[in-house]
C-alpha cells in the first residue's frame, strides 16, 4: 500500500521545494493536471533530475493522442501516466502498449464515468491498465448513482463514502485500486479496509504546517509491507 501526494496548485518554485521536502516521506509524487497545464513537462523533468528514484505520477488526463502524449510523459520522467476512463478503448490500449516500452504504468481516472462505474471498470481492467483511480466520496463532486436515485423518484447530490470505490474494487481482476478525494486521519481506516494499492492525499498533507509529520502520521495507519 502506497501513499501518493498530489500537487495541484502552487508556483513552480513551490512545487520544486515541495518535491525536495517530501521525496523521502511519500511513495509517489503526483504532478497534478493544473500543474502540467501551467508549467508543462519541463516541471516533471526538473523533479526527475533532482530525484531519480522518486516515483512520479503525471496526471495528464489523456483523452486522445494516447501514443504521443504518453511517450512525452515517460520521456520527461513519469513512472505513471493517467488516462480518463471516457477515452476511447484504442487510446487506452495504445497507452498501455507504449507504457510497456518504457517500463511505466497507466492509471485510469474513473471520474469521467460516474453513471457506468462498474461496467467501465471491468472494461478498462481488460484493456490492461495498471491502476483504476476513483474518488472516495468523502467530498463528492457528482451524484455517482444518478440512475438509482431517479428510479426512486428523487435526486441526491451525495453518495455514502467509498460506495464508488467499492464498486470499482468488485470489478477489478488485474488492475489495482487507487483512492482519492478528502482522505485524512478521520477516514483513512475506512479507505484502508478496501485494500487499495494507492491512497492519494492532498490537503491532509499540504495544509498542516508540518507537512512531513502529516505524511508520516498517515503512513502509520497503512499496513507494513517489507
Amino acid at each position: 500500500m502506497k501513499l501518493q501526494l498530489t500537487l495541484d496548485h502552487g508556483k513552480r518554485h513551490e512545487m520544486i521545494a515541495m518535491a525536495d521536502a517530501m521525496a523521502d516521506h511519500v511513495d509517489i509524487l503526483e504532478i497534478g493536471f493544473p500543474q502540467v497545464i501551467t508549467f508543462g513537462l519541463d516541471l516533471v523533468k526538473e523533479i526527475r533530475e533532482a530525484h531519480p528514484d522518486l516515483c512520479l505520477c503525471v496526471d495528464a488526463k489523456v483523452f486522445h493522442g494516447g501514443t504521443g502524449v504518453t511517450r512525452r510523459c515517460f520521456e520527461a520522467g513519469a513512472d505513471i501516466v493517467t488516462v480518463l476512463s471516457g477515452a476511447p478503448d484504442p487510446v487506452i490500449s495504445q497507452m498501455v502498449a507504449k507504457a510497456a516500452t518504457y517500463g511505466g504504468k497507466i492509471m485510469c481516472d474513473m471520474a469521467a464515468s460516474p453513471r457506468t462505474t462498474g461496467k467501465r471498470t471491468a472494461e478498462v481492467d481488460q484493456l490492461g491498465v495498471d491502476y483504476v483511480m476513483v474518488p472516495s466520496g468523502f467530498i463528492p463532486e457528482y451524484d455517482y448513482d444518478i440512475d438509482a436515485h431517479l428510479k426512486r423518484g428523487f435526486f441526491s447530490p451525495r453518495v455514502r463514502p467509498l460506495d464508488l470505490a467499492g464498486v470499482v474494487k468488485r470489478n477489478l481482476m488485474h488492475a489495482k485500486l487507487a483512492v482519492h478525494t478528502g482522505i485524512d486521519e478521520s477516514n483513512i481506516r475506512d479507505v484502508i479496509a478496501l485494500k487499495p494499492e494507492i491512497i492519494m492525499v492532498g490537503r491532509a498533507i499540504l495544509q498542516p504546517k508540518d507537512r512531513v509529520m502529516a505524511a508520516e502520521r498517515l503512513k502509520r495507519y497503512m499496513p507494513f509491507e517489507g
